[in-house]
């Protein structure tokens, strides 16, 4: 006769139970992936873009200050002249003088405007496309963002973990070249 008392049904019942719960629980493993960032942007074919115009116009800017450059030496060798022609030993002192005071002065403020207007130029460039690259790499970084939601989702992905900051992944568990590739599926075709 099979007779059971209450703590053993009790018993057999929470048996059941933790073995439907196990079972769900290894049917539901988490999904974890890893994408490397910075390999990511560095392959957006917008950062390319991004990081070409910014070469352009570092270009351009090295183009004006070379020309402002070879101006201003231009203008040290007129000094140069000036100088060598005032330290004449058949002129006075105060015509040496005068020579340099009127023809040497106005050249050397010539040559300081032109180094101070270098200089600015160098700081303000320098501040405008740091702060246009902060901006676009911004906007970028939300793109990716958006992208690499679709890739998880698409991966039945629980979470997506930067790869630089994991100890340790499977090589499977790396998704940067799925990301690349999504977020580089609607560039232009190569020129």
């Amino acid at each position: 006769k099979l007779r059971l008392n209450k703590k053993e049904i009790m018993k057999k019942i929470s048996l059941i139970l933790a073995g439907v719960f196990a079972a769900t629980m290894l049917h539901a493993a988490t999904n974890i992936y890893v994408v490397n960032m910075a390999e990511v942007y560095s392959n957006y074919y917008k950062a390319k873009e991004a990081a070409a115009q910014i070469k352009t116009s570092v270009d351009a800017t090295n183009a004006e200050l070379e020309k402002m450059n070879k101006q201003r030496q231009d203008l040290m060798k007129k000094i140069q002249e000036i100088q060598t022609k005032a330290q004449n030993p058949a002129l006075a002192e105060d015509a040496k003088r005068k020579i340099l005071e009127t023809e040497a002065q106005p050249i050397i403020v010539q040559i300081r405007q032109i180094e101070q207007n270098m200089e600015n130029m160098r700081r303000t460039t320098a501040q405008k496309l740091q702060e246009n690259a902060a901006g676009i790499r911004k906007i970028h970084m939300q793109e990716i963002s958006e992208i690499i939601k679709t890739v998880a989702k698409e991966k039945n992905a629980d979470y997506i973990i930067e790869k630089t900051v994991c100890h340790f992944s499977k090589p499977e568990a790396d998704i940067t070249q799925d990301v690349i590739k999504a977020v580089n599926a609607n560039a232009p075709a190569a020129k």
